[in-house]
């Protein structure tokens, strides 16, 4: 019996050294996942704070946008109030001078007048369709930029797990 444990104290020695060792590693990668963690949170929290600017950003350049489409269009209708101003001033002066001959000119200026709004018509279709492309593409760019962002982030938190959990950490 006493030969089983002197057979058996280099064993357990040298199990107790190697959970020894075992639990300094251990202890090693404890910290490791700590100061990770920190960093990780340091990192996200970066990451949280641009996305919060981004988003003000965006915001931001809306609200310009919205005032300058604002701006522009009050402008053209301040525009077309007086030429249609004018335009009444002028066709006042014609109706009394050009009684006699009403019928016959009415009939051409109203053919003048519908080519003339056919023509604004069209224009105003082009600046609408060209306003619709330039929205459509910002909107596209903004997804794109989220799209990116978010694939980015999960890409180096896929990293980050993969050196975690997928490398053995040798001291």
């Amino acid at each position: 019996m006493e030969d089983d444990v002197t057979r058996l104290e280099p064993r357990v020695a040298k199990i107790e050294g190697e959970l020894a060792q075992l639990n300094s590693r251990l202890g090693g990668v404890e910290v490791d996942l700590r100061d990770l963690r920190k960093s990780m949170d340091q990192k996200l929290d970066k990451l949280d704070a641009r996305f919060e600017n981004l988003d003000a950003n965006w915001d931001a350049r809306f609200e310009k946008l919205d005032a300058q489409w604002d701006a522009r269009f009050e402008k053209r209708d301040a525009e077309w109030d007086a030429r249609f101003e004018k335009l009444d001033a002028k066709w006042d002066a014609r109706f009394e001078k050009l009684d006699a001959k009403w019928d016959a000119r009415f009939e051409k200026l109203d053919a003048e007048w519908g080519a003339g709004f056919e023509k604004l018509d069209i224009k105003i279709d082009r600046v609408d369709a060209k306003f619709e492309r330039k929205l459509e593409a910002l909107s596209t760019r903004t997804f794109t930029v989220w799209v990116t962002l978010i694939s980015s982030a999960a890409t180096l938190a896929a990293a980050a797990l993969a050196i975690i959990f997928g490398s053995p950490h040798a001291h």
